[in-house]
């Protein structure tokens, strides 16, 4: 078993450890009552997660509520029908919500707990790679409305983070390419992170085929690493004001699509695929990186062979457009976070409209 620590606000004493590892779920009773003990832990999750391993999460005193599962879902309607079975079960402030899932059900179980009587603690068992990496990390939580993506949300960290890889063996092969993509993005932003020096790049260049057949010694390293470098970077900034903005590589662009598409085409890591390869090709275009960089990144991201579904053509101007609601805009420019070298990534908000347009074409 692995574990990483977030420690974000020294005076607050804002701390939770990540574990990771396999079979965690068994004993995740015991985890809970030594990092979040509660009155009664109020358990989300969805039809497949609860068919596939409910029946190994092992937590005493709980209630389980079970919400549709995907991108669509993550709105007001399902929102307040958590909010209303909290309420209907007398849930009182001592309870702890629990994410039992992806990255859906970790971003609105977090924002249902951190208004539920206006605040209770919850925990994240994340069992999508995509979940494990990134999104079960930091205390982002958010629903999407008609304007975009995560428009309303908190930051609301959780307790404790029980990452059991074992749980990614029954995801098909799109969920975990979809998980891919987030790793792929914490090897472009290593050395911005300035929290290790990992190599995390050449790491899934050389080790593609272990990582491909979901070797759990590969995976567990992989995860651990993702989760070292996102806490290295939260515990420096929690809300984003300022080099948080880095683990939005790729999402500028992704969330963009995934807009564009009404959520029901791509996958979020399929669209953060999309929009790491549309960073590369931007900052090539205005010479941030050179030849050699390019090439390399683009290699990395081909590797993993992401399959992206067919779509529409999305104009430039309709892309852009979506990019205006991004939750990041500012003075009404579009931020953009892009390659600049090896590992390091910039924050930019004056990137030339021309140049923009001729790459989205």
């Amino acid at each position: 078993m692995r574990e990483v620590t977030v420690d974000i606000n020294e005076k607050q004493k804002t701390s939770y450890p990540i574990f990771i590892g396999e079979n965690l779920i068994e004993k995740a009773d015991e985890y809970l009552q030594k990092y979040c003990k509660a009155s009664k832990y109020f358990i989300i999750t969805n039809e497949k997660i609860n068919n596939l391993w409910g029946n190994k999460l092992n937590i005493e005193n709980s209630e389980k509520f079970i919400i549709p599962d995907g991108e669509k879902y993550k709105n007001y309607e399902t929102l307040i029908s958590i909010l209303d079975k909290a309420s209907e079960l007398k849930l009182d402030r001592k309870s702890a919500f629990v994410a039992f899932g992806g990255g859906v059900i970790g971003d609105i179980t977090g924002f249902a707990a951190s208004i539920y009587r206006r605040g209770v603690n919850f925990v994240q068992i994340p069992t999508t790679l995509l979940a494990q990496v990134d999104s079960s990390v930091g205390g982002k939580t958010a629903v999407n409305n008609s304007y975009g993506k995560n428009l309303i949300g908190t930051f609301y960290q959780p307790k404790l983070v029980l990452a059991d890889t074992k749980t990614l063996t029954t995801l098909d092969e799109r969920q975990l390419k979809t998980g891919f993509a987030e790793v792929v993005k914490y090897a472009f932003i290593e050395k911005t992170c300035d929290c290790g020096n990992f190599n995390f790049l050449d790491f899934l260049s050389n080790n593609i085929l272990e990582i491909k057949k979901l070797n759990l010694y590969y995976i567990n390293e992989i995860v651990e690493i993702s989760c070292k470098l996102k806490a290295g970077v939260v515990n420096k900034d929690e809300k984003e004001n300022g080099l948080r903005a880095i683990l939005n590589l790729g999402h500028t662009y992704g969330h963009a699509l995934e807009k564009c598409s009404e959520y029901n085409i791509f996958t979020h890591g399929e669209a953060v695929a999309i929009g790491l390869q549309v960073c590369f090709d931007l900052s090539f275009a205005l010479s941030l990186i050179d030849e050699n960089y390019y090439n390399k990144a683009t290699e990395l991201i081909n590797l993993f062979e992401f399959n992206l579904p067919e779509h529409p053509y999305y104009s430039p101007d309709k892309i852009i457009s979506a990019m205006k609601f991004d939750k990041k805009v500012k003075d009404g420019k579009i931020i953009f976070i892009l390659p600049t070298k090896e590992g390091e990534v910039k924050i930019f908000d004056n990137i030339d409209k021309n140049i923009l347009h001729n790459v989205l074409l």
